[in-house]
């Protein structure tokens, strides 16, 4: 027997419940001719007449009337398959989010209350560090939001918005450089404000920072509307193959219009 296509069941079973090529052709809304051509090579394919003419209409073979139902419930099976997999934010167990080191006192607390209204589960929200990528990958991760910039392709980013780089807290003071991961080990964005800058403290700690503003200076970012220094974009980021998951989808809804409208 030849590899048969789904198509061609399908309008075997409508033609087996409706008794003619005309009536199976209006309740699949195609042509009569479509459902003979199908016909025809469906009864090639098996090597059996399937269903013979009579003055009522087309009457099923005893073969045909072995393996409708059994097709009827193949085909049933396929397409609850293929369903989408239902989902219910208060069936969780766990939601776990990376968060980039300046969006955490931001935002943290206002993005654990919105989850908390959605779900009883258990919220683990942390700062972006090096292992988040593999986490992401490995599943343990379900988003983060972080710079946008080159990743693995198996990582997808759909950036949200953009943020301005600027100088804050007392500039009489000396310069402090606060370290993000996977961010700014490497580099200095202030310098493209100031490229005579020179580090006096190097800290890699946001809290700590904010507790040195009345003293010293550093480099932040922040998310207002002119965006006209330095400009980093943002990014929601997941596991590539996981973007179209309910659960990823939902906490994309849920979290970037929230990242995206907080102001500091």
């Amino acid at each position: 027997m030849k590899q048969l296509d789904l198509n061609s069941l399908s309008v075997f079973i409508t033609l087996y419940h409706a008794g003619s090529t005309q009536k199976a052709a209006l309740k699949l809304n195609r042509s009569q001719s479509y459902v003979s051509k199908v016909l025809s090579k469906l009864r090639e394919d098996i090597g059996d007449p399937l269903f013979v003419r009579t003055a009522t209409g087309l009457e099923p073979t005893s073969y045909a009337n072995i393996i409708a139902p059994k097709v009827k419930e193949a085909l049933a099976q396929m397409h609850s398959a293929l369903e989408p997999e239902s989902f219910n934010p208060l069936a969780l167990d766990k939601v776990t989010i990376h968060l980039a080191a300046p969006f955490i006192i931001p935002i943290g607390k206002i993005l654990i209350n919105k989850i908390r209204q959605k779900t009883p589960a258990v919220i683990e929200l942390r700062e972006w560090n090096l292992h988040s990528e593999v986490l992401l990958l490995e599943e343990q991760v379900d988003i983060a939001f972080h710079a946008l910039k080159d990743r693995p392709q198996s990582l997808y980013q759909r950036k949200i918005m953009s943020v301005s780089g600027q100088f804050i807290g007392n500039r009489q003071g000396e310069f402090i450089k606060t370290i993000f991961d996977n961010y700014n080990e490497y580099s200095g964005m202030y310098k493209l404000l100031d490229a005579d800058i020179k580090p006096g403290i190097i800290i890699d700690s946001q809290y700590l920072s904010g507790q040195l503003m009345d003293e010293h200076y550093t480099y932040g970012l922040a998310n207002d509307k002119e965006k006209k220094n330095t400009p980093t974009d943002v990014a929601m980021i997941c596991k590539a193959a996981s973007r179209c998951s309910p659960k990823v989808q939902w906490l994309m809804d849920l979290c970037a219009p929230i990242v995206k409208q907080s102001r500091w």
